[in-house]
């Protein structure tokens, strides 16, 4: 059911973002038709509405409430635009604010109505100055998703660091993990769902690096990058932090255990010295002490053993007879007593293996009195006498202590009865061997489980006791878990941060001028070489406009200088062409009976129009009009080439109708341009007035009668 639940408050952005996106794609219909500010209004109201909806639509579970109410002005701010994104975030944060008047949570409120504020404007910000206020792509989607509720949970860890950090960890442990996924997918649905609707490329689908994108290159691998130095940090953070835990774990459980163990050695040497006072206060300095008397007291008092040594050191009466005569100067441990005869009054001793190598085997512990006539008496007992003594004290050592907040101590005695705890274990019997105290070294911190819970356990012995000192896990790896969330936190929101900056600045400082470089030298390619580049961010970009703009000046130089060339050889070519033609008029001055005339202006400084007029014999002449086809120097070659044909088989006195068939033979040949042209031609009898003519594709001449009106010269073929 909390999944399911989940599932909606995630997809409900989702449906509103598909909602919206098919209204503005409908063109010059209701919504789409409104003014740009009135639908930003409207979006960011919307998307508000529901941020307050997934507030009171709070998900409970293991006592902590989930939500996903950032991913409503996130997906306003990065699909529709940053005022509909800051005016969600404001509507969601500040009714989580009030929230509490009717059920919320007090102890997120804080927290919650700064994120979700800082949720809508962080996703203007990406749209405006990251994204050129375009849509969000899914990447972007899911990356804001996550990093807006990191910066959530951070965000609870700081406001409650200093009243309850525990209860802040116990939400952000249980809260996290599903706000965060629920919060990024809800995001990169809404922005696939979109980008879907609108038919726009997500991402770059050739593999033709020419036709990617540099931002795209970059936030690509700047990501790699980022991810990188994250999983190394977070490993490194993880490690180091586990390390400090066990460190203070292992000072704690140690700690603890010597605290218990003087307790125990303090009640163990006390309990020895007051019998041995008792048992001393009974001798005066002229008594002369029988080994039965010492026999009695030792039966008397409990004690397995009573000596009496004299000032040389040497047992001289004993309730064990197989000491008397035992130096106690000869062994190391027995001549620690020695010190009563130089002053001191009393002395205990360690709880240890006895010295007299004819005492029973096992542990002892002996106490030594000074008496009256430079001896002293020595008793001892076995751990299990004194042991019977001190239970009762060794008990209250591990009741009125505590490892941490909820550790305890435990104390067991040699036959692993539970002697003393809080309560729970007492005088029960524990297999010290599964336990740890034969498969694990004394003091080395191990892992067990006791009163139902994970603990960290670490040992002692003392006394013949066994001093256990007990952590739960959870308490012990506390600090490092915190530390661990908060930091790994800190790191994501610092690496996304820095990811966010530096494309942002690669983009301005980088993207944006190649763009502003590209634009100019897209209108100088286009044939504007007035544009100047003047791109000045940096040495680099600088260095680069004016190396373009000497090299525009540069070709505009020498266009300049080959355009007059040309100019001037055109004029040369003109000329020519012009002195090719008749240009003399009148140019028969001394024939009376006909005058002409002709000129010709080119388009351009050459072309393929010509005229031509020359005389065959006396009485005969003989004039052509022609174009060729085209402009310039080709059409001024080819007019040359059917200039010179026309004129050479009209003077060979071929008919009219055979000079343009064999002229247009011979122009065909090798004519790989396909060029062509156009002819009239006439030959006037000046005897007779008759004109032999014949049109090849030209324009008929225009005649003009006596009466000054002008017409064209219509003929059968016309």
């Amino acid at each position: 059911m909390v999944l399911l639940k989940l599932v909606v408050a995630t997809l409900l952005p989702v449906f509103l973002a598909i909602f919206f996106c098919l209204a503005e794609n409908k063109k010059e219909k209701g919504f789409a038709r409104l003014p740009e500010r009135v639908k930003q209004v409207i979006i960011g109201v919307s998307f508000g509405c529901l941020a307050v909806f997934s507030t009171e639509y709070g998900i409970e579970t293991q006592g902590v409430i989930l939500n996903v109410r950032d991913a409503a002005p996130l997906t306003a701010g990065l699909l529709f635009g940053a005022p509909s994104g800051i005016i969600a975030g404001l509507i969601g944060g500040v009714e989580r604010w009030f929230a509490v008047y009717w059920g919320a949570g007090e102890f997120s409120r804080l927290s919650c109505t700064l994120a979700t504020i800082v949720a809508g404007l962080f996703g203007g910000w990406i749209r405006v100055f990251l994204l050129d206020n375009k849509r969000a792509s899914w990447f972007y989607g899911l990356a804001v998703g996550v990093t807006t509720e990191v910066l959530h949970m951070i965000l609870l860890f700081i406001t409650k660091m200093s009243t309850d950090i525990e209860r802040a960890f116990y939400v952000v442990q249980h809260c996290s993990m599903p706000m965060i996924i629920a919060n990024g997918v809800s995001v990169m649905l809404a922005a696939m769902a979109v980008s879907f609707i609108l038919k726009e490329r997500q991402r770059p689908v050739s593999k033709d690096p020419e036709k990617i994108k540099i931002s795209y290159t970059f936030q690509t691998r700047l990501m790699v990058c980022v991810l990188l130095a994250f999983s190394l940090t977070g490993l490194f953070t993880y490690t180091m932090q586990t390390k400090i835990a066990y460190t203070n774990i292992d000072s704690l459980l140690s700690t603890c255990i010597e605290d218990v163990r003087e307790d125990i050695i303090y009640s163990s040497d006390h309990n020895l010295l007051t019998v041995v006072r008792t048992v001393a206060a009974e001798f005066s300095e002229d008594d002369n002490i029988e080994n039965s008397e010492l026999e009695w007291i030792a039966e008397k008092h409990d004690l397995q053993e009573v000596n009496i040594v004299d000032s040389n050191g040497i047992v001289i009466a004993s309730s064990a007879k197989e000491v008397i005569g035992f130096d106690m100067k000869s062994k190391e441990e027995t001549a620690e007593f020695m010190q009563l005869l130089d002053g001191e009054t009393e002395f205990v001793q360690d709880l240890r293996t006895n010295s007299f190598g004819n005492s029973d085997e096992g542990l002892w512990k002996f106490a030594g009195a000074s008496l009256p006539g430079d001896r002293f008496i020595q008793v001892g007992y076995k751990a299990e006498r004194f042991q019977k003594d001190i239970d009762m004290e060794v008990s209250g050592a591990a009741k009125n202590r505590h490892v941490g907040k909820t550790g305890c101590n435990i104390i067991c005695n040699a036959e692993g009865v539970v002697v003393s705890d809080r309560g729970e274990m007492i005088g029960e019997k524990i297999d010290l061997k599964s336990f740890g105290g034969g498969n694990t070294e004394e003091g080395v911190r191990f892992e067990a489980e006791i009163h139902g819970e994970e603990v960290f356990c670490m040992y002692s012995r003392s006394e013949g006791y066994y001093i256990v000192s007990v952590l739960p896990q959870k308490e012990g790896m506390f600090t490092r878990d915190v530390a661990l969330y908060l930091l790994l936190f800190m790191e994501l929101l610092v690496f996304a941060t820095l990811f966010a900056l530096i494309a942002y600045l690669v983009k301005k400082i980088v993207v944006d001028n190649i763009r502003r470089v590209n634009e100019s030298l897209g209108q100088i390619t286009g044939g504007n070489l007035d544009v100047k580049i003047n791109v000045r961010t940096n040495e680099e970009f600088a260095s680069l406009s004016d190396d373009i703009n000497s090299t525009v000046i540069t070709l505009k130089r020498y266009i300049e200088e080959a355009a007059a060339r040309i100019d001037q050889e055109l004029l040369f070519a003109k000329k020519i062409q012009h002195s090719a033609l008749p240009s003399v008029f009148p140019p028969y001055p001394n024939r009376k009976d006909f005058g002409i005339y002709a000129m010709m202006d080119t388009a351009k400084e050459v072309g393929g129009d010509f005229y031509d007029f020359y005389m065959l014999g006396e009485d005969k002449l003989v004039f052509i009009i022609a174009d060729v086809s085209g402009k310039g120097i080709p059409a001024a070659m080819f007019m040359m080439t059917a200039k010179t044909l026309i004129k050479s088989y009209t003077e060979s006195g071929a008919e009219v109708n055979d000079v343009f068939t064999m002229a247009n033979n011979k122009l065909c040949e090798s004519n790989e341009a396909e060029m062509f042209v156009t002819a009239w031609m006439g030959i006037l009898d000046l005897r007779t007035g008759v004109i032999t003519y014949t049109n090849a594709g030209h324009n008929p001449p225009v005649l003009r009668k006596k009466n000054g009106t002008f017409a064209y010269f219509k003929s059968k073929g016309d």
